[in-house]
C-alpha cells in the first residue's frame, strides 16, 4: 500500500511539471505571437503614415508653386489693366480682392498639408507658426516651451501632427481661452505635453464629439514613435496630454 503510494505522488509531481512547462511555453508562444502581431501592425500604420507624408507633401507644393503662381499671375494682369470706366475698375481691385482671399486660403491648406517651414527650419519654428496662425485667428492664448536638441525626419514629422490634432480639437470642441505646449528631453525621453483649460470631455463620448478619428490618428502616430500616451480629462475640467517618446530612435521617412 505504501509502495502504491510512494509512486503515485512522484507521477502526480511529474505530470505537475510537464503541465506547468505546457502552460509556460503556451503563453511565451501567445506573448511571441502578440509581440509580432504588433510589430506588423507598427510597420503597416508607418508605411501608411508615411505614404500619406509624401503624398501630403507633393499636393502642398503642388498647390504652392503652380496654382498661386497663377493666382500671383492673373492678379499682375489684372494691375495692368487701365480702365478708365468706373464701374469696371471697380471690378477688377473686387477681383484683386478675391485673388487675395485665394490665395490667403491657398496658403492656409498647403500649410496644414506641409508646411514649408517644418522642411527648412525643423520643428520649433514650425510649432511657433503654427501656434501663432491659431492665436492669430482664434481667442485662445498659448504658451511654448521648446528644449530638445535635433530630431530625425520621422521624429519631426510624426510630433507636429500630433500637436496639431491636438490643437485642432482644442479649437473646434473645447472653448479653451488658454492652452500650453511643451516638449523637453528628459533623460532618454522626448517629453510632449499638451494642455488646455476648456471644457473637456468623457473618453466614451469623443466619437460623439466628432474627435473619434483624431484621437486614433493621435495614437497610431504615437505608435509609430514607440510612445507611451497618457490622456487626462473630465467635463469642465480641460484636457491634459502627454506622451514619452524614446530618444534613441534612428529612422527616416
Amino acid at each position: 500500500m505504501y509502495s502504491k503510494a510512494g509512486n503515485f505522488f512522484p507521477a502526480i509531481l511529474i505530470a505537475t511539471i510537464i503541465f506547468a512547462v505546457f502552460v509556460i511555453s503556451f503563453a511565451i508562444t501567445i506573448a511571441y505571437f502578440q509581440k509580432r502581431k504588433f510589430a506588423l501592425h507598427k510597420t503597416r500604420v508607418r508605411s501608411e503614415i508615411n505614404a500619406l507624408e509624401k503624398e501630403r507633401a507633393r499636393i502642398a507644393n503642388d498647390l504652392h508653386d503652380d496654382l498661386g503662381a497663377s493666382l500671383s499671375a492673373i492678379k499682375l494682369k489684372l494691375q495692368c489693366l487701365n480702365l478708365p470706366d468706373e464701374k469696371e475698375h471697380s471690378l477688377i481691385v473686387d477681383s484683386e480682392a478675391y485673388i487675395d482671399e485665394a490665395m490667403l486660403k491657398l496658403k492656409r491648406i498647403s500649410f496644414n498639408l506641409m508646411p514649408r517651414v517644418l522642411q527648412r527650419k525643423g520643428l520649433k519654428q514650425a510649432l511657433c507658426e503654427l501656434i501663432d496662425t491659431i492665436e492669430q485667428s482664434m481667442h485662445i492664448k498659448i504658451s511654448f516651451r521648446y528644449n530638445c536638441h535635433q530630431l530625425n525626419d520621422e521624429q519631426t514629422i510624426h510630433i507636429y501632427r500630433i500637436a496639431q490634432e491636438i490643437l485642432n480639437n482644442i479649437v473646434k470642441h473645447s472653448c479653451a481661452s488658454v492652452a500650453s505646449v511643451e516638449l523637453k528631453e528628459r533623460k532618454n525621453k522626448l517629453v510632449l505635453n499638451i494642455k488646455d483649460n476648456g471644457t473637456g470631455f468623457k473618453k466614451d463620448d469623443a466619437v460623439k464629439a466628432g474627435m473619434g478619428q483624431g484621437l486614433q490618428n493621435i495614437q497610431a502616430r504615437a505608435d509609430v514613435l514607440s510612445a507611451r500616451m497618457f490622456l487626462s480629462t473630465s467635463i469642465g475640467g480641460g484636457t491634459d496630454y502627454s506622451f514619452q517618446i524614446p530618444l534613441l530612435y534612428d529612422t527616416k521617412i
